[in-house]
Parts: C-alpha cells; sequence; structure tokens
C-alpha cells in the first residue's frame, strides 16, 4: 500500500501527509534543520537565537547520533528517490554575521556542514532586519558583508544559497515582485561570490508564504531546488521545490531529545 500511496507526487497531494501520520516510522526519511542565529543575548522577541552553549551541545547530539551530511546530498539523494534513513542536514537563513563568527567555529569543532541562505538586501549596510527593529539594540544581529560571504564560502563546510533581497511574503506580493526579489538575491550572491547559486529558501517558508506561481518563479529563475520551513521530514516524494525543514530553538540538549519524539 505504501508503494502504491507513494508512486504518483503528482497526482495525490495529499499523500505526504497521509503517510506521514500513518506510515512515516516505517518509512526512510531525512530531516533538514534550521537556525537563524547562534549568539547570546538578552532580549530575542522572535526566538531566532540560539546560545553558543546550547548550539554547540546540540550539534554534538546531532553529530554523534545522526549521519550529517551536506544540504546539496540530501537534495541529490531526493532526486533520484532514494531517501537515506537519520540523514540530517543543517541550515541557516538570513545571513546573520554570527554564523560567521560563532556558528562557523562549532561546526568546524565537530566537522559539521552547513547550507547558509543569505537575504542579500542588507549586505554591506549598516540596516538592521526589519523584524529586529523591536529588539535591544545590543542584542540585534547584522548581516554578513561581501567580504564576510565570501571568506565563509570558501570554507569546504559551507554551502550558500539565496533567500531574497528584502524577505518577504512573497505570497502577498504580485508575482513580478516575487520574480525580481528571487533573480535579484541569486545575480548577487553569484557577482559575489563569483559561482552558480543552486538554492533558494522561502522566507519565513510557512505554507502559506509562498505559492505555486512562487515555486515556477524559483525554477524559471534557474534554481535546483527550494527550500521551505513547514515542519516535516523529508522522504522519497517530497517536493525538491518545497523541501520541509524542522525549525531548531534555543533548547539544552534533554529538551532537543524530547522533541525528536515529534519530529
Amino acid at each position: 500500500m505504501v508503494k502504491e500511496l507513494g508512486k504518483n507526487r503528482e497526482n495525490c497531494k495529499l499523500v505526504p501527509n497521509i503517510l506521514d501520520r500513518m506510515f512515516g516510522r516505517f518509512l526512510n526519511h531525512a530531516t533538514i534543520f534550521v537556525y537563524h542565529r547562534v549568539a547570546n543575548v538578552s532580549h530575542d522577541p522572535h526566538l531566532l537565537c540560539v546560545s553558543l552553549k546550547n548550539f554547540e551541545n546540540q550539534i554534538k547530539y546531532l553529530k554523534e547520533n545522526f549521519d550529517v551530511v551536506p544540504l546539496s546530498q540530501i537534495i541529490n539523494n531526493l532526486k533520484s528517490h532514494k531517501i537515506k534513513n537519520k540523514t540530517i542536514s543543517i541550515t541557516f537563513d538570513d545571513g546573520y554575521a554570527d554564523n560567521f563568527y560563532n556558528a562557523l567555529p562549532i561546526l568546524e569543532k565537530f566537522n559539521v556542514c552547513a547550507t547558509i541562505f543569505v537575504t542579500t538586501g542588507n549586505i554591506d549596510s549598516q540596516e538592521n532586519f526589519y523584524w529586529d527593529k523591536d529588539t535591544n539594540k545590543e542584542d540585534r544581529g547584522r548581516s554578513m558583508t561581501k567580504k564576510e560571504i565570501g571568506k565563509i564560502s570558501a570554507h569546504n563546510l559551507i554551502e550558500i544559497g539565496a533567500h531574497t533581497v528584502n524577505h518577504p511574503n512573497l505570497k502577498k506580493i504580485d508575482l513580478n515582485k516575487q520574480t525580481l526579489e528571487i533573480d535579484t538575491s541569486k545575480k548577487a550572491l553569484e557577482n559575489i561570490l563569483g559561482k552558480k547559486i543552486d538554492g533558494f529558501a522561502y522566507p519565513f517558508g510557512s505554507k502559506n508564504t509562498f505559492s505555486k506561481e512562487t515555486i515556477k518563479a524559483v525554477k524559471q529563475v534557474g534554481f535546483r531546488y527550494a527550500c521551505a520551513n513547514t515542519q516535516k521530514r523529508i522522504y522519497s516524494f517530497s517536493n525538491v521545490f518545497a523541501i520541509p525543514r524542522i525549525l531548531l530553538r534555543d533548547w539544552d540538549t534533554d529538551i532537543l531529545k524530547e522533541k525528536f519524539k515529534n519530529f
């Protein structure tokens, strides 16, 4: 029955949810986790920060209990419908500078790779991301500079992807503006790095923040895959242009282990 349900992804939009609920524990599945910031702050109204201590303990736990692989490897497995059990990937959204200064040394310590999806509008700017305006000034993070993006991209553990220019809810703007946000961020990063950018992550990433038209624009611009943020695992039938990810918060290891029961 599982094989029959999974044969035709296009003709059965409910298959992923049905299979996840009914057969998820028996099917091969991978998981992509998403972070935003690694920083010690006193005020974090949007719950975007994971402390350095908790991040290190989380990465240590994941490294010891799972096969942590580059996101590109999971993408290739998904495209060939050969998802491998207990494989996970680490991603970051937005492109905060603390990804370079705080997260990278910890990733290096455990030899863990990650993909950073960069919002390009604030690169080399003194402006904070718009959602950080209600955060204490001393606790606000800044975007990486071109120089920092170049340095972190050159690291063998890091891949770079695009995350629009201004981080809008794409579904709420017209298609021309969506395409401009998607295409411009891709070209900006390609100009900075001198190489092709294959991956994209939808801002916010929940189902009500992108549409079929958004996915079509992502494909037309030339991305190879796109990540959402829908709190689900990945199966061989998952949509490569709406790949689910699971958000990790500032949890200690005990809480993380408990959360895994729900993942």
